[in-house]
């Protein structure tokens, strides 16, 4: 009898498996036979950004005045657009671009330095969807590179030209952070039947320009942003 039951149980699940499969390729149709094609978009919204940072005990003298401990985000905006390549209906390639002032306040003994950047994001993600009720459920990651066009600070520490070091062999100066620096980009979002998009995305940046000869200190910035856009398809 157990047996039987058990039987039975299979059979329904790998019978329902067969029947999700077969309305999804109703919906959908066959993704192999899906045309390649290319669309674009535009897309906007605020963002809080910061560091996470560490200090070591010893170089804060020498590596950043006044010891800077820790940032807290604040907030700022984006906006930007991109172009996308599809080349199935679940899969698809995207050259994402966009500007954006970002803010942060820098705590540092009994400070705060309010700092602002004004910058561009570049990033190539790799996109995934799949069906959710009318529209789509979308996932993406990506490498991100940022250009960091002008900064400023109320008073006291820019990390953006804080001199931290000279290369003896070639004489370059190096600051706290680089004005270009990379990292990885992840985001959801749904984009619903009549095309408009809702997006959560998050990039932290993880090229460690302050860690030069001193494992325990490093900064890396980060940054979420709640977009929306269109999708022109």
């Amino acid at each position: 009898m157990k047996k039987a039951l058990f039987l039975v149980a299979i059979i329904s699940f790998f019978n329902f498996q067969f029947s999700t499969s077969q309305a999804q390729t109703d919906v959908w149709g066959d993704d192999n036979d899906h045309p390649q094609y290319v669309s674009w978009g535009v897309m906007g919204g605020p963002n809080i950004s910061s560091f996470v940072m560490r200090v070591d005990p010893l170089l804060r003298d020498t590596l950043i005045m006044d010891s800077v401990l820790s940032a807290t985000p604040a907030v700022g905006f984006d906006m930007g657009g991109f172009f996308e390549y599809h080349i199935t209906r679940t899969w698809s390639v995207q050259l994402n671009g966009r500007v954006g002032m970002d803010r942060a306040t820098l705590r540092y003994s009994d400070h705060r330095n309010h700092m602002l950047t004004l910058g561009a994001d570049f990033s190539l993600p790799v996109i995934y969807r799949t069906p959710l009720s009318t529209g789509h459920l979308i996932f993406s990651m990506a490498p991100f590179c940022h250009f960091v066009f002008y900064s400023h600070v109320d008073e006291g520490i820019n990390l953006y030209r804080r001199q931290i070091y000279t290369d003896p062999v070639t004489g370059k100066d190096r600051f706290a952070l680089s004005d270009i620096h990379a990292g990885i980009a992840l985001a959801v979002g749904y984009e619903f039947e009549n095309n408009w998009q809702v997006q959560l995305d998050a990039r932290m940046g993880i090229t460690d320009i302050l860690n030069l000869e001193t494992p325990g200190t490093y900064v890396y910035p980060y940054k979420v942003s709640l977009l929306v856009g269109y999708h022109f398809q």
